[in-house]
């Protein structure tokens, strides 16, 4: 008895940790339901607070600003090629000022990649997202803690 409930908890742990693979198309454009959402969680990594608090951020910049962002939360297995790809088929951003941002966030991989349109390279140029992931994201990242 005891040496099934060892198995029935390992394989419930097996399941836990096998998350879904996504495409770029296949994944969930939250901001298409609901034009509040811009965080894409489909695997529960960050807390209903913090998506609750990036959703906040991000609709004032796109009120203030026009710029359009997703951020995602996915396990990729080309975080460049896959941030890319999504900006691109999605349609991120204002199509004739080609300002969308897109950002993910692959805990498997160990990657945070940044994507912007050419639009907002001047505002957002790469080594100002560097400097972001650096700074601020990585420190907490390496403690696992993907809310801060």
């Amino acid at each position: 008895m005891k040496r099934l409930a060892v198995i029935s908890a390992l394989l419930l742990l097996a399941f836990r940790l096998a998350a879904a693979v996504y495409t770029p198309t296949s994944i969930p454009m939250v901001h298409l339901a609901d034009r509040n959402r811009y965080v894409c969680n489909p695997d529960h990594i960050l807390s209903e607070e913090a998506v609750s608090r990036i959703d906040a951020i991000f609709r004032q910049i796109e009120d203030s600003t026009g710029i359009q962002t997703v951020v995602e939360g996915i396990d990729p297995d080309d975080c460049f090629e896959f941030t890319y790809q999504l900006l691109e088929k999605n349609g991120v951003g204002q199509k004739d000022k080609n300002n969308g941002l897109a950002i993910t966030l692959s805990t498997t991989e160990r990657c945070i990649q940044f994507v912007t349109g050419y639009g907002l390279e001047g505002v957002l140029p790469d080594a100002i997202c560097k400097r972001i992931q650096m700074n601020y994201m990585n420190p907490s990242f390496s403690d696992g803690n993907w809310d801060q």
